[in-house]
């Protein structure tokens, strides 16, 4: 494994194995090493790339919109050689994969615990924003963290996710600002159509069930595999990565051209 910061992008990655590329994104406030249980799991047999994005670990601020990152992720890859890339994202970066494959060529997309229906969370950061941008961040971002049930990763993954976290204010505000600032429809209505334009395999999972349907946002993707994987949180794939690092070699093997 190596670790490295690209001058010209200035995000920092891990870079371990050979054969098909593999693009690890992380959640809001966490970090790269959040990936380390799956890429050990995936071992050599792959090329994982995990990023720090702007802000977070290793990668310096300030906080990107997420058009703006993906551009600066292709420009890291296309350093490293990469063209075509299978792209991994959870929470935030699930919607940053999807994003970067309605772009740029990819093999396909994996989007952890990520709805993209973006019209409840507007609607609740827009209730709150006056707290969030003010002394009462800290109290308005622990109703965030109760809701990702980090206690409820077993170890050693519970103490990999905590010791990655850093929740800065003008970080999380940063990247929540294009929603805050954003007519939700209108939001909405861009997320639809830059969805519509994929055109590789989507896998989606999910850490809990959404009944008749519910508001995972993702009818516009015409290849999806959706999977619930009830009770298991916001991060099934540390809850459960043994399953996920197999049901990943799987996607892995069917978008391998």
């Amino acid at each position: 494994m190596t670790t490295a910061t690209e001058l010209s992008t200035r995000l920092t990655y891990e870079i371990r194995g050979e054969g098909t590329p593999v693009l690890l994104l992380h959640g809001l406030t966490f970090d790269r090493t959040t990936w380390r249980p799956i890429t050990e799991r995936l071992g050599d047999a792959v090329q994982t790339i995990a990023v720090d994005l702007p802000a977070h670990g290793e990668s310096p601020a300030p906080a990107l919109r997420l058009d703006e990152l993906a551009e600066r992720i292709h420009d890291l890859l296309g350093s490293l050689g990469v063209d075509t890339p299978l792209v991994v994202g959870h929470s935030i970066g699930g919607s940053l994969a999807l994003l970067y494959a309605g772009h740029f060529p990819v093999r396909g997309v994996v989007c952890v615990d990520q709805s993209q229906d973006v019209r409840a969370f507007s609607a609740l950061l827009r209730q709150l924003e006056p707290v969030l941008r003010g002394p009462g961040f800290a109290s308005a971002f622990e109703r965030f963290q109760e809701s990702m049930a980090i206690d409820r990763l077993p170890e050693p993954s519970r103490s990999l996710v905590y010791a990655s976290q850093r929740i800065d204010q003008d970080v999380v505000v940063g990247y929540w600002d294009e929603v805050l600032r954003s007519d939700a429809g209108a939001l909405q209505a861009r997320i639809d159509d830059g969805l519509a334009t994929i055109d590789v395999p989507v896998l989606a999972v999910f850490g809990r069930a959404f009944p008749d349907g519910g508001d995972h946002g993702l009818a516009r993707v015409r290849d999806l595999e959706l999977e619930e994987w009830p009770g298991l949180g916001h991060f099934p794939h540390l809850v459960e990565p043994d399953r996920f690092a197999e049901r990943l070699r799987e996607f892995i093997d069917r978008v391998a051209i």
